[in-house]
């Protein structure tokens, strides 16, 4: 092979993946994938007052599902995933989701090398991860076609056109970030499946809802000048199945054939540093294998050797499986919580302070280590003392 041009001297062309026996579904035809693009929907028009959640007081039993019953997903979806996100989800769920779609997005050529150029990951992981929830959360909870979702669409725009100045090219596929998007919308049904819980597809209102909602949330970023500065969300799919096979597609593309040693080189480097990023905010240091056990269970096999990360342990995949399964099943058997929780999460993390996430994670974890240290060493004195105890006795 010889010298790869180097970054700014790439273009759309080098980072372009061969799609037209292969296209992504959503995208009808080779002419579709390139030229004569399906243009996004706009934000749908309301045709009758929002129905309102019911009092506190009548929220008993599976009332979500009731409610949903009775909401319209063609124009009122985003009080659909608004209503589903903040009784039902949680800041790990959304880690889990944000972690292993990253390391599918990290295998491509233009997604490893603008991720890797931009670096946050390495130098801020933690707060790129709590950035990227608020701004998931703005869209759910104000609108996807909200003024929040429009300023906050609009920074992260201005951060990919500083990338896209030195890695240009790179910002060309609007497949690439569909997948952003459509990781996190079907990642709760991919659980589901995965460790086989007995509800595995999610409400048909909601089902319909998750489509046309991402839909409009990606319709807010633009691909870079060499692609026409158009619509991230073209040939969107355009119901869940179309969002599910697009899923099932990206998961199967021959990236090691549209991948050089420099692109899975970077790849790699991103996916361990996600990888790492992941553990150190979830689990103490001494159960950093355990985190990682977590996310290499739901990752799939062809992604895990991409990326090189090695595979799960047979058994404690399985062990993994089986609380997944039992948290899920418990949730679904359990009525359904009468407050919103997460928005209380989601409105304390904006008092953070960005550029402080990090170092108080850091400190948090330190912390959490020193008290699992303690709690070891507590444990091996009980031990020590029986077993001491019962030798004296002769038993």
């Amino acid at each position: 092979m010889g010298k790869l041009p180097s970054l700014s001297e790439r273009g759309k062309e080098y980072y372009a993946l061969d799609l037209a026996s292969n296209l992504p579904p959503g995208t009808d035809s080779p002419d579709q994938l390139n030229t004569n693009r399906r243009q996004p929907r706009p934000p749908a028009e309301p045709k009758r007052p929002l129905p309102e959640w019911p009092p506190e007081a009548e929220r008993k039993g599976k009332w979500i599902s009731a409610y949903l019953d009775k909401l319209d997903p063609e124009t009122e979806y985003d009080q659909i995933i608004k209503t589903a996100t903040f009784f039902t989800g949680n800041s790990f769920a959304i880690a889990l989701g944000y972690t292993s779609t990253l390391l599918h997005l990290a295998q491509t050529p233009a997604g490893a090398a603008a991720t890797h150029h931009g670096g946050k990951i390495f130098r801020r992981g933690h707060q790129r991860f709590y950035e990227t929830q608020d701004f998931i959360l703005d869209c759910m909870w104000h609108g996807s076609s909200s003024a929040a979702a429009r300023s906050r669409a609009g920074t992260v725009n201005r951060i990919h056109a500083r990338i896209w100045r030195d890695v240009p090219g790179a910002y060309s596929s609007p497949f690439e970030g569909e997948m952003s998007l459509i990781g996190s919308a079907f990642f709760e049904t991919m659980l589901r499946k995965l460790v086989g819980a007995r509800r595995a597809d999610p409400h048909p209102v909601l089902a319909a809802a998750w489509p046309a909602w991402a839909e409009r949330v990606l319709a807010h970023f633009r691909t870079e000048p060499a692609d026409g500065g158009g619509s991230f969300a073209v040939n969107f799919p355009r119901d869940f199945d179309e969002l599910e096979r697009f899923y099932r597609w990206f998961q199967n593309l021959p990236m090691d054939r549209f991948t050089n040693d420099e692109d899975r080189r970077k790849g790699h480097e991103l996916a361990e540093a996600f990888t790492r990023q992941f553990c150190e905010l979830w689990f103490p240091r001494q159960l950093h294998w355990l985190g990682r056990l977590v996310l290499l269970t739901i990752v799939p096999r062809q992604v895990r050797e991409q990326q090189q990360l090695g595979h799960p342990n047979r058994f404690g995949a399985a062990l993994v499986r089986l609380f997944f399964k039992i948290q899920i099943d418990l949730a679904d058997a359990l009525p359904d919580p009468v407050r919103p929780s997460f928005y209380d999460d989601y409105m304390a993390c904006k008092g953070w302070g960005w550029s402080k996430i990090d170092a108080n994670v850091v400190r948090v974890q330190k912390r959490s280590a020193q008290k699992l240290n303690v709690l070891l060493v507590v444990l091996l004195v009980i031990v020590g003392a029986g077993l001491f105890w019962r030798s004296s006795k002769g038993l």
